[in-house]
């Protein structure tokens, strides 16, 4: 399996960084688990702290002569507790 290499590692997660201890990530973060041409599945955690990022899906193409940095996708709001008592409402009138 072709992994990804030190310099790659540090390319695609240059504007990253661990959210516990702010360390940066590193070759060794980075647990590889499968690969399917150039869609690699691997486990992001920290190394100096442990934190567990789960699992992260990299599209890299090798015969690309550079990749450009990750960025943070921000997802939703977190639920609100007007979410929680209209769900909570829901679930007693349709049930």
């Amino acid at each position: 399996m072709k992994k990804l290499s030190p310099k790659d590692v540090k390319a695609l997660l240059a504007n990253l960084c661990c959210s516990q201890c702010k360390n940066e990530f590193s070759i060794n973060s980075i647990k590889f688990l499968e690969q399917d041409c150039d869609i690699l599945l691997c486990s992001l955690s920290c190394e100096k702290c442990g934190k567990d990022f789960g699992e992260v899906v990299f599209n890299f193409n090798r015969k690309a002569d550079k990749h450009l940095p990750l960025e943070i996708v921000d997802g939703p709001e977190p639920i609100s507790y007007d979410d929680v008592i209209d769900a909570h409402k829901f679930i007693k009138d349709n049930l």
